[in-house]
């Protein structure tokens, strides 16, 4: 096939070296002779590159399939497929689409690359309407395999059909638009995702910790305003002016107006949102800043976006997320986001989002409601955009949930502290174990109704032991199970601690993989101002954590979080707010690891933890041995009278 590009920039050069990887030949024109020069420059190297990498063969020949001409009239003749990929003006457009009309065969059906201009306005200075399509692609497009396929008014069924064999000739992958609106899809969804970042920064945020939040807790390869930098301000200034004038709804930040009139375009000329020493240096961001920002709020008024494409039939929910993904990087759909984090969540940051006048920011559109009011919250029920696999099963005071691909557990005792009593421990036991057999999950996820953990052991159970023989069955046949489950569990294990974390609650986390703990969490172990021991935390705490868990043991002083992010208890410290949410990220971050590699780290894991099985069994032994003895008893009286504020519940 011969393939007429018209236009040899950024985008027409990439999509010509495309198009000749895929063996046609290519005829590339502009009205310029240095554009075209260095067009072909750019994809020579390029191609060159290729070949040196090992990905292609004969790049001397696929330089020899470009051609290049300034005579539009006469390359039109020749072609057998159009892409027009001149700058985004309307008038030249039209130009060029007169020009090709006139002179390209009856059957050639004519492309436009681009990203804001309607396809009919485009298509409506030819002849041949049912043969004018949008065939977007994405910067740069030999790397990113996607195009955007986009109906005009009067675009027929064949020519979609031609062009979704064309982009597959081409290697491309696509997504359809059903109908010619203002921004497409992507920039549709992208526009609003970078409203909302604009707003933060107004608000008082920076840059990088909005693009922190983005970078490292929703996990794209670039946070918004990094790429705006690599797009260009001015860029995405223009096409924000362009969408308005054409409907889309939108305000063009003041902030935006400004930098371009600056001259703060960002990476071209080394400053924009970020400052750059070098054309493709990256801005510095710190990953401590990304607790700073909500991700899911940033991403919030682009999920409404794309709930107004599903309802008004211009993408199908399974295309939305292919362009996020494919098109932009998101490591999962946007959609798919939105039912990870819960489609009610989404709801209320769209109703309670206030702007700068203080009016509500978004109307959270129809089918987001439709779905909240018919509990269609995503994977926590079952169903949201997408259907899950979920299962709900209460062990006692133990929710079990499985989430589709993770076990959420919670304890369920808020009225007092989520202390573990016998049933507690069984009820742990049984949902752990159940996540273990269960194929489909990956990950258990472990938290506490209410304001606490867990207080650790029920001081009424302890209380009621009157003999040796009392505490020594407990131990074995109440406690032991669960230690035992967790000590050589297969699956990772996330915990999320959202208050008290006492004794036993403490202790149960040293078996967890990754700790997540809000800013108000407390730890302690205050086993021994009762006259007993805390067996975990002095056996296998000790050789995890060394001499620095003996001053808490022996004092049953309470840490704060940060404390025990020192000690190495606890990996992250969030927001309150944000508990649930981070463990959401973190179930994703784990499930990008392959199934077979998480299992050989949790068993190199278990097999260090058995090391120390016999000193857990030595305290155990210790334990039982103090529950007949007055210190026990009196220890217990004084501290059921005396206890801590901190405690109290317990």
């Amino acid at each position: 096939m011969r393939v007429l590009v018209v236009g040899a920039g950024t985008m027409g050069h990439g999509i010509a070296e495309v198009c000749a990887l895929a063996g046609n030949e290519v005829i590339l024109s502009d009205i310029s002779e240095e554009v075209l020069k260095n067009a072909m420059n750019r994809i020579t190297w390029s191609v060159k590159k290729l070949e040196e990498k090992g990905r292609i063969k004969g790049a001397d020949e696929v330089v020899r399939r470009v051609r290049t001409t300034t005579d539009l009239a006469s390359a039109a003749k020749e072609a057998d497929y159009v892409i027009e990929a001149v700058v985004e003006k309307t008038e030249v457009k039209h130009e060029v689409f007169k020009v090709l009309d006139e002179n390209c065969r009856d059957d050639v059906i004519l492309s436009t690359n681009t990203s804001t201009i309607p396809i009919t306005d485009i298509a409506s200075v030819t002849k041949r309407q049912d043969k004018v399509v949008g065939l977007h692609f994405f910067n740069p497009p030999t790397l990113i395999k996607l195009v955007e396929i986009i109906r005009g008014e009067k675009t027929s069924d064949e020519t979609v059909k031609k062009t979704i064999e064309f982009a597959k000739s081409i290697g491309m992958d696509y997504v359809l638009v059903e109908k010619d609106v203002p921004g497409f899809l992507i920039n549709r969804i992208n526009i609003r995702v970078f409203i909302e970042a604009i707003r933060l920064l107004e608000e008082g945020f920076k840059p990088e910790q909005i693009d922190a939040a983005i970078r490292y807790r929703a996990g794209l390869p670039m946070g918004i305003f990094e790429v705006v930098d690599f797009s260009g301000v001015d860029t995405v200034y223009n096409v924000l002016h362009e969408v308005k004038k054409r409907g889309f709804e939108v305000e063009v930040p003041d902030l935006l107006e400004n930098m371009v009139s600056e001259g703060r375009l960002g990476m071209k000329t080394g400053k924009g949102f970020y400052e750059y020493s070098g054309f493709y240096a990256r801005a510095k961001i710190s990953k401590d800043l990304a607790y700073s920002v909500n991700p899911i709020q940033i991403l919030s008024p682009g999920v409404n976006e794309a709930a107004w494409l599903i309802r008004n039939g211009i993408a199908s929910r399974e295309d939305i997320d292919k362009a996020t993904v494919k098109g932009m990087g998101y490591p999962k759909g946007i959609l798919d986001f939105a039912d990870s984090y819960g489609i009610d969540k989404i709801v209320t940051i769209l109703e309670t989002r206030k702007g700068k006048t203080g009016l509500r920011e978004y109307e959270p559109d129809p089918l987001l409601k439709e779905m909240k009011d018919a509990g269609k919250l995503g994977k926590k029920t079952g169903e949201g955009f997408y259907n899950w696999k979920y299962e709900q099963i209460d062990f006692g005071p133990v929710r079990y949930e499985k989430r589709h691909n993770y076990a959420m557990i919670t304890m369920r005792r808020p009225e007092k502290l989520n202390a573990l009593n016998e049933e507690m421990w069984k009820g742990l036991t049984e949902a752990f174990r159940r996540a273990r057999m269960d194929d489909d999950v990956r990950v258990a996820v472990i938290t506490g109704e209410g304001r606490a953990f867990c207080a650790g052991d029920d001081i009424a159970v302890m209380g009621s032991w009157k003999s040796f023989r009392d505490g020594v069955e407990f131990f074995e046949k109440i406690a032991m199970p669960l230690v035992e489950e967790l000590a050589s569990y297969d699956k990772p294990i996330i915990s999320l601690v959202n208050g008290n974390a006492f004794g036993g609650g403490m202790e149960l986390n040293m078996f967890f993989d990754i700790v997540i703990a809000s800013e108000d969490a407390s730890f302690a172990i205050p086993e021994g101002l009762i006259g007993a021991i805390p067996p975990l935390a002095a056996s296998f705490g000790y050789a995890i954590f060394g001499r620095k868990i003996a001053h808490y043991a022996l004092t049953g002083d309470i840490m704060d979080s940060k404390e025990a992010k020192e000690l190495g208890l606890v990996d992250v410290i969030v927001p309150k707010q944000c508990l649930e949410d981070a463990g959401i990220e973190y179930v994703d971050k784990v499930c990008r690891v392959a199934p077979l590699s998480t299992k050989a780290i949790k068993r190199s894991m278990n097999a260090v933890r058995q090391l120390y099985r016999n000193a857990i069994e030595l305290a155990g032994k210790e334990i039982e041995l103090l529950i007949p003895t007055e210190d026990f008893a009196e220890g217990m009286r004084a501290f059921v009278q005396k206890r801590r504020p901190e405690w109290r519940g317990k």
